[in-house]
């Protein structure tokens, strides 16, 4: 599962031959996966602002601090040497225990943010959009799925015919010379979906949110998913269908604008 030498069980570094799978599987459990890029912990605050979130919107109680997971997460940035990869961290709230370690992602390739992804769509629901609750059925069955299509990402269709979002992503949908995106009450608040949005309003660019049918689909110009491990991706092909998302106008400015605030926020971090 895991590659890297060290993960942090509550207040100790562990090797990672003792990593407890079970702590993921057994219980309530709440997590964010953190994008690390040049060795900083990427837009940080607004994934613990979503963790608090999330704890709201499930009744449960957080028993660490904003401040301990923050000296947590650099602390095992530092230990395995990383300058990028995806760092997820738990909380199970039957053990009352916080684990924080790297995952092993494949990040894409330049060719995909170049030429975009290939993407299914799938009938399935989340049953707290809302909330980041950790469902390993729910992700081993998506994963199956992904992997007989062989595609990127799948998109969730509800019982209404209506796309969500992706098995771990946002979609952004680009129709007739503006972005649309599910209204947030039916999905899952990505940090990157949230900046997303910050870049519209800050460039001017038309943005609805809105319930999109799959049939749409066949309408539209553009896509693009984001998320924490891929960031602005866009989509070559949905359902088997060519669409040209990486030369789309709109897209494109979108994946610049959001470049620039990755190189600003590393840069004020290190200057701080």
């Amino acid at each position: 599962m895991m590659k890297f030498n060290s993960f942090i069980l509550n207040d100790d570094m562990k090797e990672i031959e003792l990593f407890d799978e079970s702590l993921l599987k057994n219980g309530k459990c709440l997590y964010e996966v953190i994008k690390v890029k040049e060795g900083v912990p990427l837009f940080l605050e607004r994934h613990i602002k979503r963790l608090h979130n999330s704890a709201k919107l499930t009744s449960l109680s957080l028993w660490v601090e904003d401040e301990y997971i923050e000296k947590a997460l650099n602390k095992i940035i530092l230990k395995n040497e990383v300058k990028e990869g995806s760092l997820k961290f738990v909380l199970n709230f039957d053990e009352k225990v916080f684990l924080a370690f790297f995952e092993e992602v494949v990040f894409p390739s330049e060719k995909d943010f170049s030429e975009g992804v290939s993407i299914w769509t799938y009938k399935r629901e989340r049953d707290n959009p809302n909330a980041k609750v950790l469902n390993m059925d729910f992700r081993m069955d998506l994963d199956k799925f992904m992997k007989e299509k062989d595609i990127f990402e799948a998109l969730l269709v509800d019982r209404n015919g209506y796309i969500t979002e992706g098995s771990k992503s946002n979609v952004f949908i680009v129709k007739d010379s503006k972005i649309i995106t599910t209204p947030i009450k039916d999905v899952l608040p990505g940090t990157k979906r949230g900046i997303v949005l910050e870049i519209c309003k800050e460039a001017n660019i038309q943005l609805e949110e809105r319930n999109i049918k799959e049939d749409e689909l066949s309408e539209i110009q553009g896509i693009f998913l984001t998320s924490t491990p891929f960031d602005i991706l866009p989509v070559k092909e949905v359902n088997g269908f060519k669409i040209a998302s990486a030369e789309n106008v709109l897209i494109k400015k979108v994946m610049h604008l959001y470049s620039g605030m990755i190189i600003n926020y590393i840069k004020n971090k290190s200057i701080s």
